[in-house]
């Protein structure tokens, strides 16, 4: 199921004259025939290429031109600080890769919360990022054309529980006009979006509607409000700006064709899991048959093959395929269609395993669960039911959180795709809700609320639905229609890394007061932009985000491995533990903060572990 994408219709914002009173100048962006066309920077662009209005009209103007268009943002990026997994690549690596002729630049707002103690090296940090971008020639064809933009202004929501803006747009009034002054020092186009956005927001107040989902990340009706605005600093062209509302059904075909291409993009560039592909473990080199493996090698000698060979060959199938879909946006753009064919991706080495079971064919055997049931000890005064099973219930497979709601329903994140969806998978991992219907303490029925999923590490109820975790992205879904299934949804947390899927975010639980933890193990490099300055983390800890006030924190930095277990006693105590070790501490004695990159040096156990590993916790 492919959920449908928010269309809010709003009034158009900003009349054309008031845009046009807002261009910096003259100047626009020559756009060439076969332009590579990178977007770097932070949540602002990164949230961009999942609605795509503004390249929806960029290919709409220049049908001929068959731009390609790249987004290398991330959530928390900054000029100089812009957190990737291990071997990932740096941002100029990047640039080579997709080719840059054309860099959209977006920074300030993270370097911002620095305030005005740190306008002097932001100022001095960027001037030398532009001097020695222009140096280069990412595309073979000459120095790349460089278009900067600043921060959007944070909004005064309809919610008073989001951050007070005032002080925020103190300091990114300062930071923008710095930004112009640099930008025009250095011969570039600056594209100033803290006023327009200002006028933007306080029309929008004045209809009763907020154009960003608190504060500070734009909604969906928020991106389509600045996409015209966006498009005039690049073009000059004030003539498509109103081609958004509606939209035409050829806007709409050609925008859903861009979101399919950028969807594609992202499952590469932001690739899960990047641990195996790029970093550490990607030296692993495995023999068919063969149970132990060599450590170090990324290209081994035969009959040796390492997961760096064969993820590289799976992202460049990913490549492959967006270019696929850049052609159908072309095609699009040009008035006609395209059916996307994906027969010319290259080919992926199939890996016989190194671990086959005891069946003729490498399979292995597994109890049945009823067999399980009758292995398994337990206290006195307790016993095992079979509530459900994979035989009953095939889309109850890979199962990595679950929880009862108020109707007594149990809901599974089940991972059919572990460790990650391949290019080609046709069916995604879901969100799963089986009951008993009939009260004898067994599911008798199923519905997914929620598919077309790559690897839902965890979920927890919110209001009138649940957020769900799939990396880099937090989200939140509703069944608005009361069919069982949901049909709406919104990123509400953005760069929470992935670079061990098994370690992602997971154990995701409420505190007595209504927050919610997520608990993220080793190898990650998260970032996420808040109202109160990017929160970034190497390796693991346990975060505390409250949904109502979008306040996100490290609650605990430690040397965790995989704290897959997290537990509050009927007391508020949090209990952690990291399953890998079985170790489990009480929260609070090290949940003060430390200053990143900072770990707490060390914490002791309340109890001394039997055996390990631990796949989760409850309370009894």
């Amino acid at each position: 199921m492919k959920l449908p994408l928010l269309i809010v219709r709003v009034a158009l914002l900003l009349p054309l004259l008031a845009v046009a009173a807002f261009a910096q100048s003259s100047a626009k962006l020559d756009f060439k025939p076969g332009d590579h066309v990178a977007l770097i920077g932070n949540a602002l662009p990164d949230r961009m290429q999942h609605t795509a209005y503004l390249e929806t009209l960029l290919q709409a103007k220049f049908p001929k031109q068959q731009l390609v268009f790249r987004n290398l943002a991330a959530s928390g990026d900054e000029v100089v600080l812009r957190a990737r997994s291990e071997n990932f690549g740096s941002p100029d690596d990047w640039l080579t890769r997709v080719k840059a002729d054309v860099i959209l630049a977006f920074f300030g707002y993270n370097e911002s919360f620095n305030g005005a103690e740190g306008l002097s090296k932001f100022r001095g940090d960027l001037d030398k990022w532009i001097k020695e971008t222009k140096a280069k020639n990412y595309s073979g064809k000459g120095a790349p054309r460089i278009v900067l933009f600043s921060p959007i202004a944070a909004e005064r929501t309809r919610d008073p529980n989001f951050a007070d803006p005032t002080p925020i747009n103190a300091r990114l009034s300062i930071y923008t006009k710095a930004m112009g002054e640099i930008a025009q020092a250095n011969g570039l186009l600056f594209v100033d979006l803290f006023n327009p956005s200002q006028k933007l927001f306080s029309d929008a107040a004045s209809q009763g509607q907020s154009l960003t989902i608190n504060g500070f990340l734009l909604s969906d009706a928020g991106n389509k409000a600045l996409a015209p605005i966006l498009y005039q600093a690049l073009t000059g062209d004030s003539a498509a700006a109103n081609s958004l509302e509606g939209p035409s059904p050829a806007m709409e075909k050609l925008r859903t064709a861009i979101v399919d291409k950028n969807e594609m993009w992202h499952s590469r560039y932001r690739t899960i899991d990047g641990y195996n592909v790029y970093g550490g473990r990607s030296g692993l080199a495995y023999q068919a048959g063969k149970g132990a493996f060599l450590q170090g090698q990324r290209n081994p000698e035969p009959p040796y093959v390492s997961n760096y060979q064969v993820m590289q060959e799976e992202m460049a199938v990913r490549d492959v395929m967006t270019a696929n879909r850049d052609k159908r946006v072309w095609a699009v753009a040009a008035g006609g269609d395209l059916l996307v064919d994906d027969s010319n991706v290259p080919e992926v080495e199939k890996v016989p395993t190194n671990q086959p079971g005891e069946q003729p064919d490498g399979s292995h055997v597994y109890l049945d669960a009823q067999e399980a049931i009758s292995k398994m000890t337990v206290h006195s005064g307790m016993k095992v039911n079979l509530f459900a099973d994979e035989k009953q219930f095939p889309e109850l497979i890979n199962p990595v959180q679950m929880a009862w709601d108020t109707k007594g329903r149990l809901w599974v994140s089940a991972w059919r795709n572990y460790p990650e969806r391949t290019p080609w998978s046709k069916q995604g991992d879901s969100l799963i809700v089986l009951e008993d219907t009939d009260g004898d303490g067994k599911a008798d029925k199923v519905t997914t609320f929620l598919d077309d999923l790559n690897a839902p590490t965890g979920f927890q109820f919110y209001k009138d639905g649940v957020l769900v975790m799939q990396a880099p992205d937090l989200w939140f879904v509703r069944d608005t229609n009361g069919d069982g299934k949901a049909d709406w949804k919104e990123r509400v947390l953005m760069g929470m890394d992935s670079a061990d899927s098994h370690h992602t975010a997971n154990a995701i639980c409420h505190d007595p007061g209504g927050a919610i933890y997520l608990s993220d193990g080793v190898f990650h490099r998260t970032q996420v932009e808040t109202p109160d300055g990017p929160v970034r983390n190497l390796d693991a800890a346990i975060y505390r985000y409250e949904p109502n006030t979008a306040k996100f924190e490290r609650f605990v930095s430690y040397g965790f491995a995989n704290p897959h277990g997290r537990v509050f006693d009927r007391w508020g105590n949090g209990i952690i533990t990291d399953a890998t070790g079985n170790n489990s501490y009480f929260d609070a004695a090290f949940s003060g903060h430390i200053d990143y990159p900072g770990k707490h040096p060390g914490m002791n156990q309340f109890w001394d572990r039997p055996s390990r590993p631990c796949p989760g916790t409850g309370i009894l």
